[in-house]
């Protein structure tokens, strides 16, 4: 069963309709806390990254959202959410080093401090180890995990002028379990956790809480093109018998940049409907 899900791994109280387009309308849960903070968002324009900004819209944040090639969706969010105007889109490639130092600049000219970041982006390049190129593997290293250390890294500052920053890294429930033809992805993920939780011991006394998710089999434009066969029976092996939904990953990501989750750090929450239980 692994096999199967590794070959297709896709990356609390009051309720008020906050939303045009209904895409995006779905129940919210309120975290006073969150109104007016400054969330950075990279990975933005995929399916779980468009949640994330729509959740932390409804919380009246604003939100930067990064993106590389296709702002499409994004434009779309901005668009046909209330809170669209406070949405910010910006390219920028994460390979780039330089392009992410002239991302801080603007931030720290424009609005001067980053109150929570969440590392969303990433690829997958699919291949069984024995066919699996050197460029196959190191793009996904690079995409993954370098551009996250080096986003992270220039954000500091920012995120060290805000009173209860928050930074939350997205793996993979392939960084848990086996992932066959997934070593470059598994690894990538696999080394988020680890990342996350190094980290998360250097900054927790500076007052900087890292946390990270693992999503398991979720909803998405990429789990719609494998076969329905392969699907029913892998929901079969989940718990709760459904795949998940991106609004509940981004859900959590919000939780865990509100105060609401104030005692946790350097934790992995894992949202798969009971798939891997440990």
């Amino acid at each position: 069963m692994y096999l199967l899900v590794s070959l297709i791994a896709v990356h609390m109280q009051s309720r008020r309709p906050l939303f045009i387009n209904s895409r995006y309308k779905t129940d919210m849960f309120e975290y006073k806390d969150l109104a007016n903070k400054i969330v950075l968002v990279s990975g933005a324009s995929g399916d779980i990254g468009l949640e994330i900004c729509a959740k932390f819209l409804e919380q009246e944040c604003t939100v930067f959202a990064l993106y590389k090639s296709n702002p499409t969706q994004l434009k779309e969010l901005k668009e046909g959410h209330a809170g669209g105007v406070r949405l910010h889109i910006l390219q920028c490639d994460l390979a780039n080093p330089e392009e992410i130092t002239d991302l801080c600049d603007r931030l720290s000219s424009e609005v001067g401090r980053l109150d929570v970041l969440v590392n969303n982006a990433g690829i997958v390049k699919d291949n069984l180890f024995a066919s699996m190129s050197f460029d196959d593997f190191s793009s996904v290293i690079n995409t993954n995990l370098l551009s996250l250390f080096c986003l992270t890294k220039q954000t500091l500052m920012l995120l060290r002028g805000s009173e209860n920053p928050t930074i939350v890294n997205v793996a993979s429930i392939a960084a848990l379990v086996p992932s066959v033809g997934q070593i470059n992805y598994s690894a990538s993920k696999g080394a988020i956790l680890s990342f996350t939780r190094t980290l998360a011991a250097e900054l927790a006394p500076r007052g900087v809480r890292v946390n990270a998710v693992a999503p398991g089999m979720i909803e998405s434009k990429m789990v719609k093109k494998v076969s329905r066969t392969v699907v029913r029976e892998i929901i079969n092996s989940i718990p709760l018998k459904r795949l998940g939904k991106c609004e509940e990953v981004a859900n959590t990501i919000v939780y865990l940049s509100s105060a609401a989750s104030s005692y946790i750090v350097g934790q992995t929450i894992v949202i798969d409907g009971g798939m891997v239980m440990r």
